[in-house]
């Protein structure tokens, strides 16, 4: 039987992974836009798009303003990354800044901060999104600059992401290739509703070493193994949009097992610490960043805010305080976790460059019949 060919990605030859296309190099800044961080240290606050640095030099300082009692408000993650954000970050920014700080959960994806926009132009202060968003959002207009330097994107937390399943199902954990055995472990699975996490896991659960992930995906050849290779699992997935959503489905029995979050299932206050596994050799980790929307990008309290949260400070807080790894006592007693393998790191270059056209096809398959 001839093999059919859905969608073409001629986009891919000639490419290898972490290598920008000519089509999708970041452009060089003009003379007139500085970046987030030059515009804080340069004092310019609010006029940092339109102010060439020999104008902000030239203008005489104003004073600043700030009503300290007004809230900013923040698109972030429902969920375990919330609560540990509003402990150990924006507890301590209110305290120093006596500025309120008030979240609202979201998807983080690009559709949803342009209906925002739309909707409620300068009611944000900061977006959480995933990196390689942040810099495609930049490119669009739809956040604020990235600094000139953002070649290899800035971010300020790591989340890991994991198979989970429930201990009480399983005598061994489950793998990828474990994963797609529906004959062996008939069930659901649970995956998110993106090309990005879901192709990568399609080619490790076919066997390609992670390693060779990205430079597999950079080929037509090795995309259409992803989709293939996603067909076989179609009837049995349920899909996620959010990483509170991940962990839900498994906490609700939707899934027999799913990717998640390692810190979302690692939640002791309801004990589902003991009723979920982990299987921590084959976890992938998602790099994220904090963004100010473009309609806010002249206001001095979100500029502020978002440079601080960039801060290695508040990033270690961050990750001391996100459950991403197994605990001291289960590697004392798991021989496999002394020596734990480093997670595969998503490709933000890969998915600057290729998102846009990818993420059209991969949706084109899901409402596939």
């Amino acid at each position: 039987m001839r093999e059919v060919t859905l969608f073409s990605f001629s986009f891919l030859h000639g490419r290898s992974s972490g290598t920008p296309s000519p089509h999708s190099q970041k452009q060089e800044p003009s003379a007139g836009t500085i970046s987030r961080r030059k515009a804080l240290l340069a004092g310019l606050g609010g006029g940092f798009i339109s102010l060439t640095p020999q104008m902000a030099l030239a203008r005489p300082a104003r004073k600043r303003t700030v009503a300290h009692t007004d809230a900013l408000r923040v698109l972030t993650f429902s969920g375990r990354i919330c609560d540990i954000q509003k402990k150990i970050l924006f507890a301590g920014y209110t305290h120093q800044t006596h500025h309120r700080i008030t979240t609202s959960g979201w998807d983080g994806s690009l559709t949803a901060l342009q209906q925002q926009e739309k909707a409620n132009p300068k009611h944000w202060a900061a977006v959480m999104m995933e990196n390689s968003n942040l810099a495609i959002g930049g490119t669009a207009g739809l956040l604020a600059p990235l600094p000139e330097d953002a070649a290899q994107p800035n971010y300020s937390t790591s989340i890991d992401y994991a198979i989970a399943w429930d201990s009480s199902r399983f005598d061994t954990p489950p793998n990828w290739a474990d994963f797609w055995d529906v004959a062996r472990h008939p069930g659901r699975r649970s995956l998110r509703r993106d090309p990005r996490t879901t192709l990568e896991i399609a080619l490790l659960a076919d066997g390609v070493p992670s390693e060779m992930v990205y430079r597999t995906l950079n080929t037509q050849e090795g995309l259409m193994r992803a989709f293939r290779k996603l067909d076989q699992l179609r009837p049995y997935i349920v899909w996620w949009s959010t990483p509170e959503e991940a962990g839900q489905i498994l906490k609700s029995g939707g899934a027999l097992m799913g990717l998640a979050p390692t810190g979302e299932m690692l939640n002791s206050a309801n004990g589902d610490t003991k009723r979920f596994g982990i299987c921590w050799q084959q976890r992938l980790q998602v790099r994220y960043g904090w963004g100010v929307p473009h309609s806010s990008a002249t206001t001095d309290a979100a500029l502020s805010f978002v440079s601080w949260l960039d801060q290695a400070q508040q990033q270690q807080a961050f990750s001391n305080a996100w459950p991403s790894l197994p605990s001291m006592r289960d590697m004392a007693v798991d021989n496999n976790l002394r020596h734990l393998a480093a997670p595969l790191v998503v490709d933000d270059i890969f998915w600057i460059n290729h998102l846009n056209i990818i993420a059209e096809h991969f949706e084109q398959w899901a409402l596939r019949k």
